[in-house]
């Protein structure tokens, strides 16, 4: 895998394929390798690339020099500026944050923005939203206090069955779940991005001006579903996929449907732009 420096850390990144690029953002815990699917359905026609956010696959942990979102946003910017063209972003859970926030530093070098549930809790109570954030922010809480008295394998699983469902922790093959304890290290300052804007405030997601794809799940959970029904509003333009009996990790349990729909609007999006040049 190729790798780039950022600010001192070197993150390595999926790239394969040629045509109009398409930049992807994974989800906690997980790597660019989520994205593989994606990479095989569409390499033959865009250029597809895709980091590790920090501290996940090869990409080494958060060092604290800078805060961590910053430091994910400047990778990807850094990344759009090496491809040198407008790109689309399309990001998943924490991912989607990041692209978000990249959406809206550098909106003149993006096609188009898929989200899909990005965690972006901080917009939940300003619109009223407070049982969704106060549900949210105690799961954080409980898995930031898990890693802090060093029960990785606790924190591990009231992650993982916020986000997939009960028992679902304890149904992972042992590697696996070996892997997801490891990477509970970078929880306590990841959680708490969730809860900034760091640039993305309503005022600034409101005015991006790019074809938006917004895909939920049908069963995910009512904080990520809350924040789907912010961000509609925020853009009533925008097109959205619901997916049939999909939770929050529906890019993962539901990758052909979500990567069709990916594929579809990202070829729509760039056949309108080649028609008209804009």
């Amino acid at each position: 895998m190729p790798q780039i420096s950022v600010n001192g850390l070197n993150a390595y990144y999926r790239d394969e394929g040629t045509g109009v690029p398409v930049v992807l953002g994974h989800s906690s815990t997980a790597s660019s390798g989520q994205w593989r699917g994606l990479f095989k359905r569409m390499s033959g026609r865009y250029r597809l690339v895709a980091p590790d956010h920090i501290g996940y696959g090869r990409t080494a942990a958060h060092s604290g020099d800078i805060p961590l979102m910053e430091h994910e946003i400047a990778i990807v910017e850094a990344l759009v500026r090496l491809i040198s063209q407008p790109v689309h972003l399309v990001g998943h859970s924490f991912g989607g944050s990041v692209l978000a926030r990249v959406a809206v530093r550098m909106p003149e070098q993006v096609r188009s923005l898929t989200l899909a549930e990005p965690t972006l809790f901080y917009l939940l109570a300003p619109s009223g939203r407070v049982s969704e954030h106060a549900e949210i922010k105690a799961i954080a809480d409980r898995v930031i206090r898990y890693v802090g008295e060093k029960d990785t394998d606790e924190a591990a699983r009231v992650f993982i069955e916020y986000w997939v469902g009960p028992g679902a922790y304890d149904a992972m093959d042992a590697k696996l779940r070996e892997a997801v304890r490891a990477r509970m290290a970078k929880v306590p300052v990841e959680w708490p991005t969730a809860f900034e804007p760091h640039g993305a405030t309503v005022e600034a997601l409101a005015a991006l001006k790019m074809p938006i794809q917004l895909i939920g799940g049908s069963r995910t959970t009512a904080a990520a579903m809350a924040v789907m029904d912010v961000l509609r509003g925020l853009w009533p333009g925008a097109a959205y996929a619901e997916i049939e009996d999909a939770g929050h990790m529906g890019p993962v349990t539901h990758a052909d449907t979500v990567n069709e729909i990916i594929d579809t609007f990202i070829g729509r999006v760039t056949a309108s732009i080649s028609a008209t040049g804009v």
